[in-house]
């Protein structure tokens, strides 16, 4: 079953397709786990059709969605909150 999170980001441009990144997303897939925060290291995709790719929603520091979801491959789990 295909996963859903979301980010939060300044700019859809952000993201330079396939490139590896540090991110705190939040896990939007119905359960127990909805809503969870996690620090990861992800390859993110421009589409989200991409092959073995979960769904990554990007939203806006205001908290408004970009209308067309991104691709992401979880590559480690970093911890529950990104270190200052």
């Amino acid at each position: 079953m295909e996963k859903e999170y979301d980010t939060f980001v300044q700019s859809v441009n952000d993201f330079v397709s396939g490139q590896e990144y540090e991110l705190t997303i939040r896990d939007l897939t119905p359960g127990k786990h909805k809503y969870e925060s996690r620090f990861v290291r992800a390859v993110v995709y421009s589409s989200a059709k991409q092959e073995g790719s979960d769904v990554l929603w990007l939203r806006f520091l205001m908290g408004l969605p970009h209308p067309e979801p991104r691709g992401i491959k979880i590559v480690a789990e970093l911890g529950e909150y990104e270190p200052l």
